[in-house]
This record gives C-alpha cells, structure tokens and sequence, in this order.
C-alpha cells in the first residue's frame, strides 16, 4: 500500500515537469530506503514511512515552480483629456470678379462736306500761322534814319484825319524846297536816330536767348515762304541779327569759290556767268588740290561745332552724327 502510495507521489512529482527532475530521483532514492528499513522493524516503520512520505511531499512541493508575483504598481488617476474646441477653418472670402470694361463703340467717322473740309482747313492755316508769328517775334520800331523819313513823320506827327498819301505829297514838296542847311539838319538828325536804333536793337536782340533768336528766324524763314507762295496779309520778315549765332561751317566748293572771286579775276563780269566758270575751274581741280580745301573745310567745322554749344549751350546734330 505504501509503495502504491509512494509511487503515485512520483507520478505527480514527475508531472510537474523537467523543473523538478533532480528532485525526483532523490524521492525515489528515499523510497527504496524506507522500504528495506519497514522489513526490519515493524514497529518504528510508519512513523518513518509517514516521515519519509512527508519528505517526499515537501521535495516535491518544493521543485514546484512559485509563480510569480506580480507587482501593483499603483495605477495613476487618468487625466481627463480635454476636448480640444474645433479650429475653424478660415473661410476664403471670395474674390470679387473685375468689372471688365466695355470696349467703347467707335462711332462711324463723320462724312465732312467739301466746305466743312474747306473751313477746318483753313482755321489750322489761321492757327499755324498765328503761332509762326508769335514765333518770329516783334522787333522794335526803329526811328526814322534818313532825312527823307525824318521830314515825312515830322509832318505827320500830331495830325489826324489826314491820309498817309496826303502827307507824302506835302513831305515831297517841302523837301524839294530844302536848302543845303535845313537839309543838313535833317541828316544830323537821321544818322543820330541811325546810332540810337543800332543800340537799341542790339539791346533787343540780348534781351533774349542765342536759341530763341534762332527759333524765331526759323519762324521769319517759314512766313517769308508762304509769302513766296501767295499767301496774303503777310509782312515781310527779315532775318534778325544777332552776333552771337555761330556762323555755318564753309564747304570746300564755297571756299574755293570765295578765293576766287576775292583774287579780282572777274571783275565787270556778271555773277551768274563768274559762278559758272568757278564751277568749271572747280571740277578741274585734281584730287590733291581739293584736298587743300576739304582739309580747310574740315578745321572750319570744327569752329563751327565749338561755337554751336557755345551758344546754345548743347552739341549739334551734326556733331552728335559724327
């Protein structure tokens, strides 16, 4: 019955696994020598028995694997985890289309008659003509400077109601009548006025710009051609004088012209038959001797370059080209 027992006690032993191997044969090792000593004595052998049983419970009990403790760590109170609010998205303000604007409608060009055609084109002659005048400038009135003059606006001075034809036909029997001393006295007086006027349209002339005496002769040029082309209440506008405006460079031919007529060679001769024999003498001139005058023509430009911005205060054209 014991060794039923005991080897039952193996069996769990053993089912408890490969842990408690060393365990188990040390059980059956006490087994065998509990059950030599029981035959031997009797009355000592189940308290051995159930003390070496005892044994074998506890050495197997001990093999047994304890679990493991598992430790409680204490569990921190969860936080609340605060909702977070939505962001908002933002919201794209939309974009306000331009108003495209609206090509304007060309109106059909106006069909003009013949005489809206006549009097547009005559108020533009008005206008340019106004301007060119504006342009030329107002030279001074100059007092008379001949004894001639000098008797006819004594005459008319201080009279009205009498026409100019009137008062030249009195200035011209009057002045037939002068003798040697009044008619000295009249040319005293005319060539004082002479000196005065110089003064004083030199005067004028310095009262403006180099450039604006030159605008304004530009101006005379274009009157004095409409003039030439019939136009009509138009004075004649002479070039104004002015010292200080450069005078143009010479070309070659009108140096060699200029030689020429100063050597005396054509003297009695008339000015247009003298300008074709200069030409003539001109193109048979060799290349080396036109030379003499282009290399002449050349240096006078240069002057002409220098007194330009002297004057006007900027290069020329001409000189800007080069």
């Amino acid at each position: 019955m014991l060794s039923s027992i005991g080897r039952a006690s193996v069996r769990r032993v053993v089912a408890r696994g490969p842990q408690s191997t060393n365990r188990t044969i040390q059980g059956l090792w006490q087994f065998q020598r509990d059950d030599t000593l029981q035959s031997a004595n009797n009355a000592s052998t189940r308290p051995q028995f159930s003390f070496s049983l005892q044994r074998t419970y506890a050495t197997a009990t001990k093999v047994a694997t304890k679990p493991q403790a598992t430790k409680t760590t204490a569990t921190k109170p969860k936080t609340k985890k605060v909702a977070k609010k939505p962001v908002k998205k933002a919201v794209k303000k939309p974009v306000k289309k331009k108003a495209v604007a609206k090509k304007p409608v060309k109106k059909p060009k106006k069909v003009l008659s013949e005489a809206s055609k006549l009097r547009i084109e005559n108020t533009k002659r008005v206008e340019r003509l106004k301007a060119l005048k504006e342009a030329a400038l107002e030279i001074p009135k100059a007092k008379p400077y001949t004894a001639w003059t000098v008797l006819v606006s004594e005459l008319a001075k201080g009279k009205t109601g009498v026409t100019a034809t009137a008062t030249t036909s009195a200035a011209a029997s009057k002045y037939k009548s002068l003798n040697p001393s009044e008619l000295e006295s009249y040319n005293h007086i005319a060539t004082q006025n002479e000196v005065d006027n110089a003064a004083a349209y030199r005067k004028w002339v310095e009262s403006y710009t180099p450039d604006q005496i030159r605008l304004a002769n530009n101006a005379r040029r274009a009157l004095r051609s409409l003039v030439a082309d019939g136009v009509k209440n138009i004075k004649h506008y002479r070039p104004i004088k002015d010292e200080r405006q450069p005078k143009r460079a010479s070309t070659p031919i009108s140096l060699f012209l200029k030689d020429r007529w100063e050597s005396g060679d054509f003297k009695g001769i008339k000015i247009v038959d003298a300008g074709k024999l200069i030409s003539k003498e001109w193109e048979a001139l060799s290349a080396s001797e036109k030379k003499t005058y282009t290399d002449r023509s050349d240096v006078d430009k240069q002057r002409y370059y220098k007194d330009f911005k002297a004057a006007y205060g900027r290069d020329s054209d001409a000189a800007v080209k080069e």
